[in-house]
């Protein structure tokens, strides 16, 4: 017997060129979580509106009593603002808006001085910054670390699902009681 498997043989001396390209579609995806909280909301919030459509179709307005209404606060006429347009316009003449204004008096404000106490740095420190900045980049490339890194250290994780999809039996369970409502 030979140490190589006659299967790994055809694997190896398969050629790829011969298969065809194809496009995978997906005919029936399943439902995303999101998807089935908005159909769980969906039929709570049908079944809470059932009851109270059966009231308002047993409902009779027969049994309602007849009543008169009355405007307690109704909207002014024309007459109305027109006339209060007359007495704001006499009013503005009488007493001028500006008095306040007029009357003001610089010699009361108080003489104050300002003090920056987070100034801006001037043009001859930013560029003496941008010049110390390019003699580190030149002395230490960034490239540096990555020429130093090692792979090895890395820790292995392993990739744990937190959102599952479900099983066939709670899909089954949610359609049952779908049905019994």
């Amino acid at each position: 017997m030979s140490n190589q498997c006659p299967v790994s043989k055809e694997v190896k001396t398969f050629k790829r060129s011969s298969l065809k390209r194809t496009e995978v579609h997906e005919k029936n995806p399943l439902p995303t979580t999101q998807v089935i909280d908005d159909e769980k909301i969906a039929i709570k919030e049908k079944s809470m509106k059932v009851p109270l459509n059966n009231e308002l179709e047993d409902f009779s307005p027969d049994k309602l009593k007849k009543t008169e209404t009355q405007e307690k606060n109704p909207l002014p006429t024309v007459d109305v603002i027109n006339d209060e347009k007359i007495a704001i316009k006499e009013k503005s003449m009488k007493v001028p808006l500006n008095s306040e204004l007029e009357e003001f008096s610089p010699n009361m404000l108080k003489k104050t001085e300002t003090h920056e106490k987070n100034p801006l740095p001037t043009v001859d420190v930013i560029k003496e910054e941008k010049i110390a900045i390019e003699e580190k980049c030149m002395k230490e490339p960034l490239n540096s670390e990555l020429e130093e890194f090692n792979a090895q250290k890395l820790k292995k994780t392993q990739t744990k699902e937190k959102n599952p999809l479900p099983t066939a039996k709670e899909i089954e369970a949610e359609k049952k009681a779908q049905k019994q409502k």
